[in-house]
């Protein structure tokens, strides 16, 4: 009997892709050789923010773009894109271990929502659907503990870099051209005019 895939989830806005997260992606695989892939799942509309400013398309093509750059194998899926609605990881969760038996999940999530995990939908089931969850650092050196979870969470050393989606989008709409987004996906995004006002 072979053993399960081991197998990142990581999702988010993506909205645009930038070179914080490929620190992640590249910190998360230095740090956990034995994983073999890790899903990119985009989402239409997280729980606890407001919608996409970009269509699920132009998503899709500079998540494409944004991956080109990678040896490892990463796998862009639109489950969240065509869910109507809110997406809750614990469905998003359940449903790939549906599409996929034969992998073993480990969740990626950011220093921010470690901080508010207890409050995601079926927080435990999530711990109980999922090996272990990596925490990437946005702001923190060392990312403070919260009390309220548990040992199954490990903490990367992913680089500190100042960038968000929310202020990359920010500097479009003040007619400002920022750095931290890889070029195939910052060429895409001035030639289809994205984020402009």
């Amino acid at each position: 009997m072979t053993s399960p895939i081991l197998t990142g989830i990581f999702g988010g806005s993506f909205d645009p892709p930038h070179e914080g997260h490929s620190g992640i992606l590249k910190s998360f695989f230095r740090e956990v050789p034995d994983c073999r892939e890790i899903f990119l799942i985009p989402n239409r509309q997280n729980p606890l923010k407001g919608e996409k400013f970009s269509s699920s398309e132009n998503i899709l093509e500079m998540l494409n773009l944004f991956v080109s750059e990678f040896s490892e194998t990463i796998r862009i899926l639109d489950l969240e894109l065509n869910h109507p609605g809110p997406s809750y990881t614990i469905e998003t969760i359940q449903k790939l271990k549906t599409l996929h038996p034969n992998r073993e999940f480990v969740l990626l999530i950011g220093e921010d929502n470690y901080s508010n995990f207890h409050k995601w939908r079926n927080y435990e089931k999530i711990l109980d659907e999922v090996r272990k969850v990596f925490v990437f650092r946005r702001f923190s050196e060392v990312v403070p503990r919260n009390s309220k979870l548990f040992s199954q969470f490990q903490f990367l050393k992913n680089p500190l870099i100042p960038a968000s989606s929310t202020d990359l989008r920010q500097s479009f709409f003040q007619s400002t051209i920022p750095d931290r987004i890889p070029k195939k996906v910052l060429d895409y995004i001035l030639r289809n005019r994205l984020y402009s006002k």
